[in-house]
């Protein structure tokens, strides 16, 4: 009986195409093969223990057949250990470059390898330096090369080389997290832990004024003014200890979690990795400063008492620093929180911005599915069936959507220049149906013409722009060269995002090129999508009954290029409460205190006839004064801040009054609520007890 074939879809950056000397640069523990027999040949492949595992169960993988995209059969020939879960090259398959070379009608492979067309977005080289060889002088060397290889145009043109211990936060390199956000979440993490030292100081020190008499006892028995220091700050680390500890708790059972919660797989540690080294140096330094902190001023109070008035019970607020302390503490942690409150609204509005704000075209309704052989079917035929479905109104193969993290540039001259334009064009293969699915605005012109290859073009606005027309009809019908093929502009096309927000509008070319349409896109009028979509793979399946279907939203997809925005604002929000409820305790304790110290201030103006809104006036005068002046603080350090974070955004919004005053309303809501029990307490305590509690 014939062996079921097996279909697997593995999804990110699994698989690389590598010489031998990768293994050169980077280790690897080699379980079958090596490198120097194993990835010499065309159509070989190494793949991970797991993979193995996957595809092959039990069975010796080594000579069986895995068929790369229903096109390439790769021979395994070595099997390596899994990547490390912090790894960023998580490959687990290991295609000899050789492949491409001897593969020319292979998508990645072909004359595209000889020149600097076939160098895209994922092409890396990874170089290694001699020690006695500075980065620098590698550089200044590279820059001879790019010159020597790129002609008169090199200016145009940079290969830098970067150290790859960078690389992990370079953007251009597409780093997982780039520095600017590791030292915005260091700085809030800095500032909660400076917070709830702060806190502590206000707790400890509102405390000393009844453990006033124990300071007393220890000193009239013979105690130094250091001993009863050592001891408070002993307190502190044996109470910082167990924060400690209940911190490694919550962290052991928050990871596992937490990579789903940022919908973000294998981005994150699973579990704390109690062996490493620089865990426990950063833990102990974090420990020492945290005690010293939180108890050097506490302490210093405490064994400054006099021991005569402290055992008397004649130490006041003025001994501990009083309010005004406690005061300073506040506004501290009120400048935080309405930070965090601004940078929230900011990053949120902005991320709404990006996800509500059009394109420039339709984006809903639109679904994209994968043709594995764009050249080895009829894409007119496919497309007339598929608009006999119900609920489809139009569909069109193109390789790229109009927008997308992956695009295609090239070189190209216009009309009688003599040399090819400076900067390069997105292009964007696509059937004569391109336009209209997608909704395309032309402003002067006409749509290209059905054909296979390319017969015409459709330019952008921009493209008129940089090539120094004002009025697009002055480039239709003009001669433009791609891919070394020359032919006319039929029309103009109304700019639209083709990358993200984050981006400017790109030149853009669209023409016709079937045998690289690998992708359909399908316009959607029907409500019910999951019928339409199984009628669509029902078709699929039809013409290509040897692959995986796969399908996607344009606008999930789209939402998808902003996912570290979405990410980035998750974190804000938890450290944003996380501040809040700092925050409130703070400023409970200040109330509490307040209304110990102003008992007597209390029950004598109830007695003269006081009103149980005066009498809150005199506690909310104050909150509100200390909100005021932290607001006055944290408002031009949020605007700037968050400025600074919008201009790596083409189109951003504004830091409008709405957003600062919405800032300043949640946290004067945040403070009544905290305030209000202990303030309305306080006002209603009977004076004739108030007073003679004094």
């Amino acid at each position: 009986m014939e062996k079921p074939i097996k279909k697997f879809k593995e999804e990110g950056p699994m698989l690389a195409y590598v010489h031998p000397e990768y293994f050169s640069i980077f280790d690897a523990n080699w379980q079958i093969g090596n490198p120097k027999s194993s990835l010499t040949k065309p159509n070989t492949v190494v793949i991970s223990e797991a993979i193995a595992q996957k595809y092959f169960g039990k069975e010796n993988p080594i000579g069986r057949v895995i068929k790369l995209s229903n096109e390439l059969n790769l021979e395994v020939t070595g099997i390596i250990d899994n990547p490390a879960d912090n790894t960023d090259l998580p490959y687990e398959l290991f295609v000899s470059f050789e492949t491409l070379t001897a593969n020319p009608k292979f998508r990645y492979g072909g004359s595209g390898l000889d020149h600097w067309g076939g160098v895209n977005s994922s092409t890396f080289c990874f170089v290694l330096l001699p020690e006695n060889v500075d980065i620098n002088t590698a550089n200044r060397q590279m820059a001879a090369l790019n010159k020597k290889y790129h002609g008169t145009d090199y200016k145009s043109y940079a290969h830098n080389l970067i150290p790859f211990k960078e690389m992990h936060h370079s953007i251009p390199y597409y780093g997982a997290m780039p520095m600017k956000w590791i030292w915005i979440m260091s700085a809030i993490g800095i500032f909660l832990i400076v917070t709830a030292c702060f806190n502590f100081i206000n707790m400890a020190t509102a405390q000393a004024l009844r453990r006033s008499k124990e300071v007393g006892v220890r000193k009239a028995v013979g105690g130094t003014k250091g001993q009863v220091f050592t001891q408070f700050l002993l307190e502190t680390a044996l109470i910082t200890f167990s924060a400690m500890a209940i911190g490694f708790v919550l962290a052991s059972l928050i990871l596992p979690n937490i990579t789903e919660w940022l919908d973000r797989p294998g981005s994150w540690p699973k579990v704390v990795i109690w062996g490493d080294p620089l865990l426990w140096s950063f833990l102990a330094s974090l420990f020492v400063i945290v005690v010293l902190l939180a108890g050097t001023y506490p302490g210093t109070i405490l064994a400054g008492f006099r021991p005569v008035l402290a055992l008397k019970g004649n130490v006041t607020a003025r001994h501990i620093g009083g309010i005004s302390l406690r005061r300073g503490l506040i506004v501290f942690q009120f400048v935080l929180i309405q930070l965090l409150v601004i940078c929230t609204l900011v990053v949120n509005n902005q991320v709404d911005f990006m996800l509500s704000s059009s394109v420039g075209y339709e984006t809903k309704g639109i679904a994209s599915i994968e043709i594995p052989t764009p050249d080895k079917i009829n894409q007119t035929t496919f497309r007339q069936r598929l608009l006999e479905i119900p609920g489809i109104s139009d569909a069109s193969f193109c390789l790229f959507l109009p927008t997308t993290s992956s695009n295609n540039t090239s070189n190209f001259s216009f009309d009688t220049r003599q040399k090819d334009e400076l900067w390069q064009i997105n292009t964007k293969t696509a059937d004569n149906n391109y336009v209209k699915t997608f909704g395309l605005t032309l402003v002067a012109g006409q749509n290209i013409p059905l054909s296979d290859t390319v017969r015409g073009y459709l330019v952008n606005e921009k493209v008129v722009e940089k090539l120094g027309f004002k009025d697009p009809n002055d480039v239709v019908g003009k001669n433009i060269k791609i891919w070394g093929v020359s032919a006319p502009v039929y029309g103009v096309l109304k700019n639209w995002n083709n990358t993200s927000f984050q981006n400017g509008i790109d030149p853009v070319a669209v023409f016709t090129h079937n045998s690289s349409n690998y992708r359909c896109a399908v316009q959607l009028n029907s409500t019910n999508l999951h019928s339409t979509m199984k009628s669509v793979e029902k078709l699929w399946n039809e013409y290509f009954p040897d692959y995986l279907y796969e399908q996607t939203f344009m606008n999930e997809q789209i939402a998808r290029s902003y996912e570290l925005e979405n990410i980035m604002l998750k974190l804000i929000r938890v450290f944003s409460m996380i501040s809040i409820f700092i925050g409130c305790l703070g400023l409970y304790g200040l109330v509490k205190f307040m209304a110990s110290q102003k008992t007597k201030e209390i029950g004598v103006r109830k007695v003269l006839g006081a009103s149980l809104g005066s009498i809150l006036g005199i506690f909310g005068k104050e909150i509100a004064l200390l909100i005021v002046v932290a607001f006055a603080l944290a408002a031009p350090i949020g605007w700037y801040v968050m400025h600074a974070w919008l201009q790596d955004y083409e189109y951003r919004i504004p830091i409008g009054a709405d957003i600062l005053s919405l800032a300043i309303l949640i946290t004067f809501i945040v403070a009544a609520v905290t305030a209000g029990y202990e303030s309305l307490k306080a006002a209603l305590n009977d004076p004739v007890k108030s007073l003679k509690s004094e």
